[in-house]
């Protein structure tokens, strides 16, 4: 197996895939220490590192990592595997959504970002270069800094007995598992893939679903739902064309007793 570097030392998914992972031949690396890198050592560059501010603001090329990282790939010939997200599709698109779907209208700044990088690593790398459009991702980690969904949820279920929702539950959503994850990056890495990939389970779930479930295995809580709600949509990405590749799949049962799993962990927290 060709050696991956791996960029960010902290961010959840990094973390997740280094102890879950069947490929240990890699090196790590955070974003402060690019200088510190031979690149011509590395066959894979696999970057899970994403400025926050490019989450919340319009584009900024300083805070663009994947710029520099990608420069490198290219001068080096390195294979480059970037996580983009289900929020470059948004409901002015058809259900599912497809990776061949030419016209994407990104609600938010993240998802106009992440498409806007995607963009120029297409130009930049050609067939060099795996993307992968996430949906949600289910994991248990108590990190109450980190704004994302299972975090707030873990963190509000822990100190308050509550799991709070400021969208409503009208909307379904698509979740993982992050074993999920972890099997079908295994899978595209042994297996060449290049190109657009949903990294998707295609199964609807609405949210209060999975906290139930959360709820259900840590033995006690409520599920609230905000007065005032942001604005929301039905979100399901089509994996047909990761399934056609890596014949993986995954069931709304597994992912719900996944998320019992979860809660009785936090049990023992």
């Amino acid at each position: 197996m060709n050696k991956i570097l791996i960029i960010s030392k902290n961010s959840t998914l990094s973390k997740i895939f280094r102890k879950k992972s069947n490929l240990k031949n890699y090196d790590v690396f955070s974003h402060n220490e690019l200088n510190q890198i031979n690149f011509s050592n590395y066959s894979y560059l696999i970057n899970f590192s994403f400025n926050p501010k490019l989450a919340q603001l319009k584009y900024n090329k300083k805070y663009d990592i994947d710029n520099s990282l990608s420069e490198q790939a290219k001068r080096n010939k390195i294979f480059y595997i970037f996580f983009s997200t289900r929020h470059v599709y948004s409901n002015k698109n058809i259900l599912p959504y497809k990776e061949t779907t030419h016209r994407l209208y990104p609600s938010n700044n993240y998802g106009k970002n992440k498409l806007k990088i995607e963009k120029y690593l297409k130009k930049r790398l050609k067939n060099k270069l795996l993307i992968v459009r996430l949906s949600t991702i289910l994991y248990f980690e108590l990190i109450s800094k980190k704004k994302l969904f299972m975090n707030m949820a873990l963190n509000n279920l822990y100190k308050n007995n509550q799991i709070y929702f400021d969208i409503s539950n009208n909307y379904y959503k698509d979740f993982i598992t992050d074993n999920f994850f972890v099997k079908n990056l295994d899978s595209m890495i042994n297996k060449k893939l290049f190109g657009i990939y949903n990294l998707s389970s295609g199964v609807p779930i609405y949210p209060e679903e999975i906290a139930k479930n959360i709820i259900m295995g840590y033995g006690k809580g409520k599920i609230i739902f905000s007065r005032k709600q942001k604005p929301s949509f039905n979100v399901l990405l089509s994996n047909k064309k990761l399934v056609s590749k890596t014949q993986k799949v995954i069931s709304k049962s597994i992912i719900l007793n996944y998320c019992k799993e979860i809660g009785t962990k936090l049990q023992y927290a």
